[in-house]
């Protein structure tokens, strides 16, 4: 049985292999390639990026001061 969980963009319920697994990391949230990987998890549809950013659906899962960071783990872009 495939776990169901909730993007934090759109609340849509999903299969957890559809959707990509954001990371709490100190104050980064990183895109989290490895589903093991410790830390305050979030889930989000890859095409509710945007709708994320509009909503603040990250500073909401994560706290305020959570940055979003895409490329894996490295500030230098993609933040949000």
């Amino acid at each position: 049985m495939i776990p169901i969980r909730t993007c934090i963009a759109c609340r849509g319920r999903a299969p957890q292999t559809e959707l990509i697994r954001l990371v709490r990391r100190g104050d980064a949230v990183i895109d989290a390639t490895n589903p093991r990987l410790p830390g305050r998890g979030a889930y989000l549809h890859e095409d509710c990026l945007g709708l994320a950013a509009q909503r603040r659906a990250v500073h909401r899962a994560f706290g305020p001061g959570s940055v979003l960071s895409l490329s894996g783990g490295s500030n230098d872009d993609g933040r949000i």
